[in-house]
């Protein structure tokens, strides 16, 4: 297995622990709520008194360790991320060990190990803004949206007699299609009564009108960058990297754009995706062996502009899908990451 099918793999297995946060506060939220006296007008936590508090600590609760999950496994996969550029150039140095002093291959054995120290970068990367909100603010926003999810979804699940575990399953079932459970409740009480919850079911694009599924696709994105952006850090650091090759997963079955961008980079490209639950991969694209040895003999370290290998620009192909999709990419209120991230370097073609 590779280590970018390791980490897909812990992706999905980190996946699984979030899910299970989401269970926990509905369960949470059903056992407060079963007991209660119910009104004729839709459900609203404010609207029972007795339990506002709890719901709030279960809300605190569930944001507390969405936080702490996500900020937890960024730094899990940095970690790999920068493992994983070590050992291939730790790989590719011991080929051409007996063909250089030892003293030079062990100085750039260090070298190696030295640069993967990049913590202060980590920081910054878990604290950066993506447009006007942090990790922390989203994690609020799909709080908020969860709280209104869950109204919504207890409205039409509770019933009397009902078993907080009925209502629990109940309510997550509702939450699989909120556009149905929107209308359903729609009908019962009216278009004004929903007016102001109504708004969490038209959350924006890019954006789904489930907080649990905002919060899957937030986690995952974030766990992936982090393992990407620490690639990305570490490539730009060593001279023996001259570019990067963007592969198609193994996985990836139906033809969309990643098959249409694949191709050889520039090593100062900044990739994390293609798309939000993108699985293509990178690879690195080094000096050859032959100069590789030239320089660690003569005590050089070179530009990557230096060797043959080097990837000056982007490919054809990728100019052929920006001059395709340029109309629908100006209408867009805001452009893919990976333009957005390249816009300095792009500006001549955008």
């Amino acid at each position: 297995m590779t280590p970018d099918e390791r980490h897909i793999k812990r992706i999905n297995r980190y996946l699984r622990k979030i899910n299970g946060l989401f269970d926990d506060l509905v369960r949470d939220i059903a056992l407060l709520v079963v007991k209660q006296r119910l009104t004729g007008k839709i459900f609203r936590f404010r609207d029972y008194q007795k339990i506002t508090t709890q719901v709030s600590n279960a809300l605190n609760t569930y944001h507390d360790n969405l936080f702490s999950s996500i900020q937890t496994y960024t730094k899990y996969e940095w970690d790999y991320g920068n493992a994983k550029v070590s050992e291939i150039l730790a790989e590719n140095l011991a080929k051409i060990k007996g063909k250089v002093s030892g003293l030079a291959y062990d100085v750039k054995l260090k070298e190696i190990s030295t640069h993967s120290q990049n913590k202060k970068a980590l920081e910054a990367f878990q604290e950066r803004k993506k447009g006007k909100f942090t990790v922390s603010d989203r994690v609020w926003n799909i709080t908020k949206q969860a709280k209104e999810n869950l109204e919504i979804a207890i409205d039409d699940a509770l019933s009397e007699g009902m078993s907080a575990q009925d209502l629990a399953r109940k309510i997550k079932h509702n939450l699989n299609d909120p556009d149905k459970l929107f209308r359903r409740v729609r009908d019962k009480h009216g278009n004004l009564v929903l007016s102001k919850n109504a708004q969490s079911f038209h959350p924006g694009q890019g954006v789904y009108r489930s907080a649990h599924k905002n919060a899957l696709r937030l986690a995952a994105n974030e766990i992936n960058t982090a393992y990407r952006e620490a690639e990305q850090l570490r490539i730009m650091s060593n001279n023996d990297v001259v570019g990067q090759k963007i592969n198609l997963s193994p996985q990836h079955k139906v033809y969309d754009m990643c098959d249409e961008l694949q191709g050889s980079y520039p090593k100062d490209f900044n990739w994390s995706s293609w798309h939000v639950g993108c699985k293509c991969f990178r690879t690195m694209i080094l000096k050859s062996q032959s100069e590789l040895i030239t320089e660690i003999n003569n005590s050089q370290n070179l530009s990557p502009e230096a060797s043959a290998n080097f990837v000056s620009g982007v490919p054809d192909n990728f100019h052929s899908w920006l001059s395709e999709n340029r109309e629908t990419l100006e209408k867009r209120k805001s452009k893919p990451y990976f333009l957005e991230e390249n816009k300095e370097k792009l500006k001549h073609l955008l």
